[in-house]
């Protein structure tokens, strides 16, 4: 069969490669093309457009690259019409995403999403227009799934999320401790600015003028920070100047979960990666700022139904209350961030406290298998007589 899958960022291209692998074993015929990244391309895509190195967090921010994606929409249509997949699988990135998909349904090509837009977050009009251009969603959280299967008449399948086939380490703590010579007294810190140019930018200088703050007052302190494959180490060299002598190790992406294991806790961008630390049990700070008009944008469209706090910690909209700390936005200073930080420096009930409540995440997002799962959903909508 010919598959179409559309991902926006690097998340994106590394849920959807995942896809693509699970996609050759159940067809080994399977002809692949779409937008995407390297991930995506190395699991055997025709990659049309790439848009992971480039990727944006905002209404604002995604609003100054409409052009680009405007075209790119028009490329993709008459590429729908010329080579007719048997469907197209819709990963996150909405935005681009729901155009693409409308442009399909009106082919009558069949639209499988996974990773929907947070409709839950904002109400019942954006679930609205997804449910009419997508045959089925493949829902990755439980309350999301509620949620499109109480709006519409519309087929939702909970699959459980993908990280938890990923999420494992290659070493024990104890391992990776030894291997990286901290003595059992250092702390060790990780530092996750994220996988964006913008989000690096914006981020990376917080957290180091607070690590700089944490590491004048002790020397027991290891900062480390993976850098993700889209982000230019040079982002990452320009902010590091800026706080000369500060001790931070930098490691691949390869390295993640074997950090996320070993630290004593994180401050991370608010993300994919909040989740994929809370399936191992690490504390985290997390962050988050766009710009004002974004942040004002977010407020006014987000769902009032919703009876819950503004929260963007996938862990905290996971249980429904804040069980990590949230710095966003105005919030988000150097002070905050450091008092934050010594809380778990020098209050180990308070790691401890957390790691027991992020305990259970991993049962909550479904047994293993997601992609075996969500291979077999489109598959399924792909073979039967479109709508």
């Amino acid at each position: 069969m010919k598959y179409f899958i559309s991902a926006g960022e690097h998340s994106g291209d590394l849920h959807a490669a995942a896809l693509i692998r699970e996609l050759r074993k159940q067809d080994p015929e399977a002809r692949v093309w779409g937008m995407g990244g390297p991930l995506m391309a190395a699991a055997g895509a025709e990659i049309l457009f790439d848009p992971t190195a480039e990727s944006t967090i905002g209404f604002w921010e995604a609003a100054k690259k409409v052009w680009v994606f405007k075209r790119r929409l028009a490329e993709f249509t008459r590429f729908l019409q010329q080579n007719r997949p048997d469907v197209v699988v819709w990963v996150d990135f909405g935005g681009f995403n729901r155009l693409l998909a409308e442009r399909a349904a009106a082919l009558s090509i069949p639209v499988v999403c996974l990773f929907p837009p947070a409709a839950w977050a904002y109400g019942k009009k954006r679930a609205d227009r997804l449910a009419r251009c997508v045959k089925h969603v493949a829902s990755v959280l439980p309350f999301e799934a509620d949620f499109y299967r109480r709006y519409h008449d519309l087929k939702v399948t909970y699959v459980g999320h993908p990280l938890v086939d990923r999420v494992k380490p290659q070493l024990t703590p104890a391992e990776w401790r030894q291997q990286h010579n901290l003595a059992p007294t250092e702390k060790l810190i990780l530092l996750m600015p994220g996988s964006r140019k913008q989000e690096v930018q914006v981020l990376l200088p917080v957290m180091l003028a607070a690590a700089a703050e944490l590491a004048a007052a002790r020397k027991d302190l290891r900062f480390f920070l993976p850098v993700a494959p889209t982000v230019d180490q040079t982002l990452i060299q320009i902010a590091l100047a800026q706080q000369p002598g500060l001790p931070v190790e930098l490691t691949t992406s390869a390295e993640t979960y074997n950090l996320m294991a070993a630290a004593d806790f994180g401050i991370l961008a608010s993300g994919t990666v909040t989740l994929e630390a809370a399936l191992l049990g690490l504390p985290m700070i997390v962050i988050y700022r766009v710009s004002n008009l974004s942040a004002l944008l977010f407020r006014l469209l987000r769902n009032k139904e919703l009876n819950q706090p503004l929260m963007v910690a996938l862990p905290n909209l996971i249980k429904g209350r804040k069980i990590v700390p949230e710095l966003v936005q105005d919030g988000l200073t150097v002070a905050d961030l450091v008092r934050q930080a010594r809380l778990f420096l020098e209050t180990p009930e308070q790691a401890a406290h957390v790691r027991e409540e992020l305990q259970g995440i991993g049962q909550i997002l479904g047994p293993p298998g997601v992609m075996e799962r969500v291979a077999a959903i489109v598959r399924g909508e792909a073979v039967q007589p479109t709508r």
